[in-house]
């Protein structure tokens, strides 16, 4: 999962070298609506729908990676 989310923000917003406790805010510098685009973007290709409030509460790319997998997340590429 965290190769796919790795990906996803290459591709959105150019962003890499990043590490599963990479910090949405403090290391990668997205704000919530990025967050919430990021959310977007993830549940089209994962095929998952994610709740508002427990997207918005992940603060690292693990964080969101772990949550993905709860809800059946597709992994495959």
């Amino acid at each position: 999962m965290y190769e796919r989310i790795k990906a996803i923000l290459k591709d959105k917003y150019g962003i890499e070298n990043v590490t599963p406790e990479s910090n949405f805010k403090k290391d990668l510098g997205l704000n919530s609506f990025d967050l919430m685009e990021l959310a977007f973007v993830a549940e089209e290709i994962l095929g998952v729908e994610m709740e508002e409030e427990k997207y918005r509460k992940a603060e690292t790319i693990k964080d969101i990676c772990e949550y993905l997998e709860t809800l059946g997340a597709r992994n495959a590429n």
